[in-house]
């Protein structure tokens, strides 16, 4: 190539290297100018009716950035701009107008307030509590618009749970509040006298009942039945062991009650036997008892409705027969010849008031005797038809049934 080719190439390079470098500082004026009329983004902390929330803008007006947050303001709405410095950032602070009813009981009025809580309401108000009286609702309670704010005299109750009493000073509500001011937590089956929804006297004690079941199992007796054989010879006060009875044991499961820690009711829900119990087996007499029985059934070696083998005499109320008695018998009985016969008998053997069978009469043991009574089996017997009707009676053998063992 010769030289003044080249020398024309190089010129071609270096206009087209300026024209690049002429686009680019071009491109960079005009992408400053753009910048230059755009406002910087900065945050800005919104605070309305004390609740908070942080935007982003480019506004300068705190009318343009609420309302870009869409926030809307009302009539009476109060907008404080004393911590917002435009395009830099800071709080705008909205106060929202509300109307309360407030007051004592008896003397309620309309109030107009910016405050968020009720305690800055009142204060706001001019409404000062006084000592014993408390409002009804918290001092940090959210103030709405049209709420009433009522303040009552306070009174002391109590309430008692886990063995614990506490007292607390209360406005009214009811034992459900008063539990729940309390801190006291009720399982399923707890309850309270009186009951949750009471409404809270002055004074007035509540007890919390703590409701558990529990399961219990307990090794019992199983006490033996009795079983009685008739037997038709034998008096009815007359009876016999024939086969002794013995106790069983089991094993019963409950479900348990406890109310505060006292069992107050069971319901059985298994029974396993362990050990069954035997019948204990009575032989008794049906035969009808001609005597009153006074529940002895034995005394001196001799039992009720036994049979004897026995020997009889007679003996009336005369001197040769009742000696010195002059009618009067060992127990008292009074005799005499010519009375109504009263079935008496003299014996050792018998305690008096005994009652015996002897050929098929019942007679009172009433009196003694001589040695010769004291054997067993032997009676004599008295006759009031007089001493000639004891030789007519005479002596002789006879069966004797016992049917009473003393009075």
């Amino acid at each position: 190539m010769s030289k003044l080719a080249n020398a024309a190439k190089n010129v071609k390079l270096r206009k087209l290297f300026s024209a690049v470098i002429s686009l680019v500082l071009l491109i960079s004026v005009f992408t400053s100018t753009a910048r230059a009329d755009v406002p910087n983004q900065y945050d800005v902390k919104i605070i309305d009716a004390g609740k908070e929330v942080t935007v982003t803008t480019n506004q300068y007006n705190p009318s343009e950035i609420l309302a870009n947050a869409g926030i809307v303001l009302e009539d009476g709405d109060l907008v404080e701009t004393a911590k917002f410095n435009q395009g830099v950032g800071g709080e705008i602070t909205v106060k929202r107008l509300k109307t309360i009813k407030a007051g004592y009981e008896n003397s309620l009025k309309h109030y107009k307030v910016y405050a968020n809580k009720v305690g800055e309401a009142l204060k706001e108000a001019g409404l000062k509590i006084k000592k014993g009286y408390r409002a009804d609702c918290t001092a940090d309670t959210a103030v709405k618009d049209g709420m009433t704010v009522k303040i009552k005299k306070t009174f002391k109750v109590s309430i008692k749970a886990d063995g614990k009493t506490q007292k607390q000073t209360v406005i009214g509500g009811t034992v459900a509040d008063l539990v729940k001011l309390s801190g006291i937590k009720l399982c399923k089956e707890d309850y309270t006298k009186p009951a949750l929804t009471k409404k809270l006297k002055k004074n007035m004690k509540v007890e919390v009942f703590r409701v558990v079941y529990r399961t219990k199992t307990e090794t019992q007796k199983i006490k033996y039945k009795t079983k009685k054989v008739k037997e038709k010879k034998w008096l009815e006060t007359k009876k016999k062991v024939i086969k002794k009875g013995k106790n069983g044991k089991k094993e019963v499961t409950y479900k348990v009650k406890y109310v505060n820690g006292e069992e107050k009711d069971r319901d059985k829900v298994d029974e396993v036997i362990l050990k069954k119990a035997v019948k204990k087996i009575v032989k008794v007499g049906t035969k009808k008892c001609e005597v009153k029985p006074n529940g002895v059934e034995s005394a001196n070696g001799i039992k009720l409705g036994q049979v004897i083998d026995g020997r009889y005499t007679h003996y009336c109320a005369c001197s040769t027969c009742n000696g010195a008695g002059a009618g009067t018998t060992s127990s008292g009985k009074r005799i005499y010849n010519g009375m109504k016969n009263p079935y008496y008998i003299a014996c050792n053997w018998l305690p008096l008031g005994s009652v015996i069978k002897v050929n098929g009469h019942n007679y009172t043991v009433v009196d003694r005797g001589g040695s010769g009574l004291s054997r067993k089996g032997r009676i004599d017997i008295f006759t009031p038809e007089g001493h000639s009707a004891c030789y007519r009676y005479g002596t002789g053998n006879c069966k004797i049934e016992v049917l009473r063992l003393g009075w």
